[in-house]
């Protein structure tokens, strides 16, 4: 009677974990869009601005100890957004020339872009 008892323990809750395993539904990954990579306001405004004009821009793209704010890949080019805040001390500036300079040696051709000529008046792009 014992041995009865263990038996319908057991294959109860075998049962019961089956069960749990059919019915259980992962849930869905975050989908992340590339907009989202953008760290900061200036950038998010000027990403959608080269987005709106048709441009096809990746935010965040590495090399190789740097990562490059908004990437124009087909054509090595790299957009710097430099808020006051991040981009203003003696110290930044060295740093931000010191990128500069790796990028280019690395083949990508680098465009800085200050908060205030993103926030100040409408960004146009035009198509070579």
């Amino acid at each position: 009677m014992y041995h009865l008892f263990e038996y319908i323990i057991f294959f109860g809750l075998l049962g019961f974990s089956f069960l749990a395993f059919i019915l259980h539904k992962p849930e869905n990954p975050p989908i992340v869009l590339p907009r989202d990579k953008c760290e900061s306001p200036i950038e998010r405004r000027l990403y959608d601005s080269l987005r709106f004009n048709g441009y096809d821009v990746t935010p965040q793209v590495r090399c190789g100890a740097y990562r490059i704010d908004l990437a124009l890949i087909s054509h090595r080019l790299a957009i710097e957004c430099d808020g006051k805040q991040w981009h203003s001390s003696p110290s930044q500036k060295a740093h931000d020339r010191k990128k500069d300079r790796y990028l280019r040696k690395n083949g990508w051709k680098v465009i800085r872009f200050s908060g205030q000529q993103i926030n100040g008046k409408q960004l146009r792009f035009y198509k070579e």
